[in-house]
């Protein structure tokens, strides 16, 4: 079938971005071909879009990258707005610059072109035929027909998901498309046999282990092995690691292995840990490693360049020239230790307002309410119980994650008889904390309540045999780390609004406590489990000095409340004087 058979592309804006959602409203207002009650849906959601970003409508670009960005920054949940209204003044706006002009990529919503509605009938389900969706629309309005795709195609696609419509991950929808084209190529009939290579959403970049060398990958074991079994007797004597350590010190080695491969050197000449710590060798691994991460030094880059002297010091054993080289880089890389992050202060402020604190802190009780009033005895029921019962934990007890998704109910949760009444401890022994100290406490009535209730009626659905884990993976197996606190923060978006990670919760734990008790920073350093209150202090002197502040402040307000007199103008003072 020849390009003639399809569908043309509607004429668009050239230089949409010199329009404005006024423009496009006044053009709504002009077009004769608009039935009113459609026009007034397009205006009312532009209008909508506007108050959504605190702007009249004028000061708003009609451009789709511009609003797709804008969107990102929102939420349904940050507007009070349902998930279908959102949807809607997405869909309705993005129609609304279409008709106005606009160049812009959605769903299809004029019929596809003969070739692509042939090809659409042959996907097997929903799922495919939403997926390739825009896609086709993309294809069939480009007059691009199905044997003409090929990768130049979904680069464009891509580049149109960028720039032309109001997606909210175009980089997912894309390689989304991808998959699907892939699969349909492969497994139906009459498909394009083109095979489309597929983005990599991994920021992976080491090698495997079993591409160096034998000797090198011993050494790593050998001294991994000899640093988590330390001998207390040998000279060189150091405190042995715990497991968690081990395993963070093979992934650092991997990775400056690999730096230094990609630096130039040799992969083959990698024999052992002594090539890693020749100090010109660390400098190029660790200058790799700083070049990926943007030019900055970071404590983890510091972590790594420690990790080479510690390597050099206490298993090649180093001439001390080489040691203090290797220390030398060790100061360069230091980052001071300031406290919080810019970043973790800027999340922290959401909180200054009380509707945000009692957004997260009822998310639970509210989403454990509502499951239990339409529970449809599914896994996504289930799922959305175990993050709430996440951030219940996160709010009573602000673990680590690494802490979090390693808990055993049998293990970590034990009950005991206080006063007649059934009490459940949460308690993590000292070789699995960061610092090296014991963590317990007595949960909450409410948050054993939570935790007996997820036990018994949502639990079993999560995985498909008996699990250990409190939060398991479809599996019966712990889950990731990374994956569940990147969950849990997509969780809290999609149910509050607030932009939040796990670890902020530790720091919203203090802010509470030092906002309500200044001068109790003790308390605040045992609830955040520091062994030092020098850690706590330097985090959390700005939340003290805020407090301060609004301590201050308030005498102010007090002052001005009680004046006795009120104040003469000046000018009247003066008429007085003279």
């Amino acid at each position: 079938m020849g390009h003639h058979e399809l569908i043309a592309e509607p004429p668009t804006e050239a230089a949409s971005d010199r329009l404005s959602l006024a423009d496009v409203i006044a053009r709504l207002a002009a077009d004769s071909s608009l039935a009113l009650p459609r026009q007034r849906e397009m205006t009312s959601a532009l209008r909508t879009l506007a108050r959504w970003f605190d702007a009249e409508p004028a000061s708003v670009p009609a451009d789709p990258r511009t609003l797709r960005l804008r969107l990102a920054t929102l939420s349904p949940a940050s507007g009070g707005i349902s998930t279908g209204r959102w949807n809607n003044v997405r869909s309705l706006a993005l129609a609304a610059l279409r008709q106005a002009g606009v160049r812009t990529l959605g769903r299809a919503r004029a019929p596809l072109a003969p070739a692509w509605q042939a090809l659409r009938a042959r996907l097997p389900d929903a799922r495919a035929r939403l997926g390739l969706s825009r896609f086709m629309s993309f294809c069939s309005a480009r007059q691009i027909a199905p044997e003409a795709v090929d990768t130049e195609t979904f680069a464009a696609f891509r580049a149109a998901l960028d720039g032309d419509s109001l997606v909210a991950k175009p980089h997912v929808v894309h390689r989304t498309a991808c998959v699907l084209w892939n699969r349909a190529a492969q497994t139906i009939d009459g498909w394009p046999r083109l095979t489309v290579p597929v983005p990599s959403t991994s920021r992976r970049y080491a090698y495997e282990w079993d591409s160096f060398p034998p000797p090198f990958r011993a050494d790593a074991e050998a001294f991994l092995a000899h640093s988590a079994d330390q001998d207390p007797f040998a000279d060189d004597y150091a405190p042995s690691v715990r497991a968690s350590t081990v395993a963070m010190r093979r992934k650092q080695i991997l990775e400056l292995a690999t730096a230094l491969a990609k630096a130039g050197f040799p992969l083959a000449e990698i024999t052992g840990l002594a090539v890693l710590v020749a100090p010109e060798n660390a400098r190029r691994a660790l200058r790799f490693l700083m070049d990926r991460a943007g030019g900055r030094q970071t404590k983890y880059l510091h972590q790594q360049a420690l990790l080479l002297k510690t390597i050099a010091r206490h298993w090649v054993r180093a001439e001390p020239a080489q040691i203090e080289a290797l220390g030398q880089i060790c100061r360069r890389l230091a980052v001071k230790n300031t406290g919080m992050t810019e970043r973790n202060k800027a999340r922290l402020r959401q909180f200054d307002d009380p509707t945000n604190i009692a957004a997260l802190i009822n998310l639970p009780a509210r989403v454990r309410r509502e499951i239990r009033h339409a529970d449809a005895g599914g896994r996504r029921d289930a799922l959305r119980v175990m993050f709430a019962l996440a951030v219940e934990l996160l709010l009573v007890a602000p673990l680590r994650i690494n802490n979090l998704t390693g808990l055993e109910i049998a293990r970590h949760f034990v009950r005991s008889r206080r006063g007649g009444a059934g009490v459940v401890h949460l308690v993590i022994p000292a070789h699995e904390t960061k610092n090296g100290a014991p963590y317990e406490l007595a949960l909450p009535k409410d948050t054993a309540s939570f935790l007996a209730d997820y036990l018994a009626n949502y639990h079993t659905r999560l995985a498909p045999g008996p699990s250990p884990w409190l939060f398991p993976n479809d599996q019966d197996g712990r889950r990731n780390t990374t994956s569940f606190a990147t969950e849990i923060v997509a969780f809290i978006r999609r149910e509050t609004g607030i932009e939040m990670n796990v670890h902020l919760f530790r720091h919203l734990a203090a802010k509470l406590h030092l906002e309500a008790y200044p001068e109790d920073i003790e308390t605040a350093r045992r609830i955040l489990g520091h062994q030092n209150i020098t850690t706590t202090l330097r985090s959390y002197a700005e939340t003290k000095t805020a407090a301060a502040f609004r301590r201050y402040d308030a005498i102010i307000a007090g002052l001005r409340d009680g004046a006795r007199f009120p104040l003469e103008p000046v000018t009247q003072r003066r008429r007085v004087q003279s």
